[in-house]
């Protein structure tokens, strides 16, 4: 009975002991289960309200002095997670005047629709300076529908295409989310390599996001990966490559060579392309291709004569230049000084090696069309050395001038004939002859004169700041208002469209304009177009903007320019953009 009851409470204790351990594992596991509830309802509503994620590469480039863009106060991109805003930009708003929100009601696809058309025949400066100003305006990507996709891809392409390198590394050092954009990322790495610059090519190209499956630069990556010993990721790859087709067997050959497997070499070279030239040269540094294969294009040229393959062109100074081969030489290395990568002085070295006769040398004129024209050239250049008459000498300067043009070789031929007329009286040197010297490779662009006051010009003169007068007004600038006035009575001066431009604004500024002048202000009232009027009721002011861009890329001087000039200024007006406004005034008058 004892034993019983002993065996009794010790299956008792042993049930009481197993139901608190059970109770208590079960307590901790519906404890945990709830947290992980809790937890993975917290997440999926994180990943349902994240906004998606832009393609965005970090890289490390060697950063460089850029040109100062007069930029009020540049940041770095800055990403506000607690607003999930994405910052993308230069310029502050600000400055711009343009609200961060400006985009954030249009349809991405117009983007895509506006590429073609901004990007055509950039020959304005005024509106090159609004298209900075206007998309380089900091703004929330996230306010966009596709979170700035459609955005940032005309971006890209707007950069690739004005090939302006200096703006290009500054809005990457500031925002590198562009680099997902073939177009761009072609033209950045081509631009370099052509340099000979390769670490900063292969800077852009290591980081090349997946969406980017251009074949040429999958491979320049595969080069660059194994460059800086990366073989493992440079193999997997090209393993990846061969999978969906590859088979260029030059370049695997190559690349397994300078990854050590030396067996690979078989020293061959290929020229095809640039590429299979560096590589060739990376494979065997004893290999020298003739410079014919640097003709086809400006990158192959640039390598050249930036790469230590340059080094090994044998040009002798004094043979004699005969054959058509010599003069083929010669006209490389011509359009190579016209580019800035040889130095022109040679050029009239090499042309005084070439023989002609003492007829030819006598009468270049009527004999120097029968040559070649590097030949023909060298010919006018010797009997512009020969002649003692300073008239007669102009003529053959101004011949060889033109032959540079009709070449497309305008910026060597205005450093010849600056050189070449130097020290001659200049009396001789008209506006006439002037006007025949094209500076076309020097940067016309840059002679337009914007931004640069020019008093002998009403449109270019400091009258063009009584349009931003206060009401009280300038004494020193109506006086030169008046200068004007004097001498287009005098018939010393004739307004042009882009003056009576200046005048009708100065009217609509309220500023007390001569009688000469008021012939030119024009009463009637201005419209802007239905198009966009019906944009500015409705508020659609990002639409509204593209179609004032068009405007100021279409503005000609032929076509009623005041009236369409006065139309953009009304629209930037309605747009409440006065930034912008004067920016396009001051450009779109200083201007050439």
């Amino acid at each position: 009975m004892k034993s019983s009851f002993k065996l009794l409470n010790r299956l008792l204790s042993l049930v009481i002991i197993f139901f608190i351990s059970t109770f208590q594992y079960t307590f901790a596991e519906t404890k945990d289960i709830w947290q992980q509830s809790k937890e993975i309802k917290t997440n999926v509503i994180q990943e349902e309200n994240k906004p998606e994620q832009l393609p965005s590469t970090i890289f490390n480039i060697e950063k460089k002095n850029t040109t100062n863009l007069s930029i009020a106060n540049i940041v770095e991109t800055n990403i506000e997670e607690k607003n999930r805003e994405i910052i993308f930009g230069i310029y502050d708003p600000e400055a711009t005047g343009i609200p961060i929100d400006f985009w954030k009601n249009i349809d991405p696809v117009i983007f895509k629709d506006f590429e073609k058309a901004m990007l055509e025949n950039q020959n304005n400066k005024a509106f090159q300076i609004l298209i900075k100003k206007i998309f380089f305006s900091k703004i929330n990507l996230n306010s966009f529908e596709d979170n700035g996709k459609a955005y940032l891809n005309f971006i890209s392409s707007l950069l690739a295409e004005n090939k302006n390198i200096e703006l290009i590394d500054e809005v990457i050092d500031q925002n590198s989310l562009l680099l997902n954009n073939q177009k761009l990322l072609r033209f950045l790495i081509d631009h370099h390599f052509s340099l000979y610059q390769i670490s900063k090519a292969c800077g852009y190209a290591e980081q090349m996001g997946p969406d980017i499956q251009d074949i040429e630069l999958q491979k320049f990556k595969i080069y660059c990966l194994v460059k800086s010993k990366q073989n493992k990721k440079a193999s997997a790859n090209l393993e990846l490559m061969k999978e969906v087709g590859f088979q260029d067997e030059f370049f695997i050959k190559k690349i397994n060579y300078l990854m050590g497997n030396f067996l690979a070499r078989s020293g061959e070279a290929n020229s095809d392309s640039l590429l299979n030239i560096h590589l060739s040269h990376e494979a065997d540094k004893e290999f020298s291709p003739s410079y014919a294969v640097f003709q086809k294009d400006i990158i192959r040229k640039k390598y050249f004569f930036k790469s230590p393959l340059f080094k090994k062109m044998n040009i002798d100074f004094n043979k004699e230049y005969q054959t058509e081969e010599d003069f083929a030489l010669i006209n490389f290395l011509e359009d190579a000084a016209n580019l800035e990568l040889y130095d022109y002085s040679l050029i009239f070295k090499l042309y005084k090696k070439i023989v002609f006769g003492i007829d030819d040398l006598l009468n270049p004129i009527e004999n120097y069309s029968k040559y070649n024209p590097t030949k023909g050239k060298a010919l006018l250049y010797q009997s512009i050395l020969l002649s003692q008459d300073d008239e007669k000498k102009l003529i053959f300067i101004r011949e060889l001038n033109r032959l540079y043009q009709t070449s497309n070789m305008a910026s060597l031929g205005s450093k010849m004939f600056f050189q070449l007329t130097g020290k001659m009286s200049k009396k001789l040197i008209t506006k006439d002859v002037l006007n025949e010297v094209e500076i076309k490779n020097a940067g016309k662009l840059s002679s337009m004169n914007t931004g640069t006051i020019n008093n002998k010009i009403l449109h270019q003169s400091d009258v063009i700041n009584l349009v931003a007068a206060s009401t009280k007004e300038n004494k020193k600038l109506l006086g030169i208002l008046n200068d004007f006035d004097k001498q287009i009575k005098k018939n010393k001066y004739i307004v042009s469209e882009k003056d009576i431009a200046l005048i009708n604004l100065l009217e609509n500024s309220k500023v007390s304009i001569p009688d000469t002048l008021k012939k030119h202000v024009i009463k009637e009232e201005i419209y802007i177009p239905n198009k966009i009027y019906n944009l500015l009721e409705k508020k659609e002011n990002a639409q509204a903007i593209l179609e004032n861009l068009s405007l100021v890329k279409n503005l000609n001087i032929n076509q009623d320019y005041n009236r369409n000039f006065h139309i953009i200024v009304k629209i930037f007006d309605r747009l409440g953009l006065e930034t912008i406004k004067k920016d396009f005034i001051k450009n779109e008058l200083l201007a050439s």
